[in-house]
């Protein structure tokens, strides 16, 4: 790929090379991010790197408006079928999508039942309160034994 602009870069053998096309999802195998959203780099090291979901959106459909971010409808990071790519705000994405899950937990990590009696929510926040009884004695502990 060229320094050119995205709206005229053309993926090319390479780039589809590390493509995996099943039958529903277009997999990038690919280098991919913390979040496992495939990346490529754009001109000689240290380029900028490109999200390939958003490079094959606008190669393959049409450019992004600003202020759009792509939503995989799919839910896979690695995906980037455009069937399954839509351009929204950041506000329909983050609705839309399914965060870290943690909402839907029905116990905390440490096997605690998220109870009415045992959830202290402050907030859009809610906290185990068997654990952070826990750490509070080992805190309590800790500090005593020094």
């Amino acid at each position: 790929m060229s320094d050119l602009p995205i709206h005229v870069v053309v993926l090319d053998e390479r780039f589809w090379s590390k493509v995996n096309k099943t039958s529903s999802c277009w997999l990038w195998t690919g280098s991919t991010d913390r979040n496992g959203y495939g990346q490529v780099r754009r001109g000689p090291r240290p380029g900028k790197l490109w999200y390939v979901h958003r490079l094959a959106y606008t190669c393959l459909v049409g450019p992004i408006a600003d202020g759009l971010v792509i939503d995989h409808l799919c839910k896979t990071p690695r995906c980037l079928n455009p069937e399954h790519l839509e351009p929204v705000s950041q506000g329909v994405n983050v609705r839309r999508g399914k965060g870290n899950g943690y909402r839907d937990k029905t116990h905390c990590k440490r096997g605690h039942e998220f109870t009415p009696e045992n959830t202290y929510r402050r907030n859009n926040f809610r906290q185990c309160i068997a654990c952070r009884v826990e750490y509070d004695r080992n805190r309590y502990a800790a500090k005593k034994a020094s």
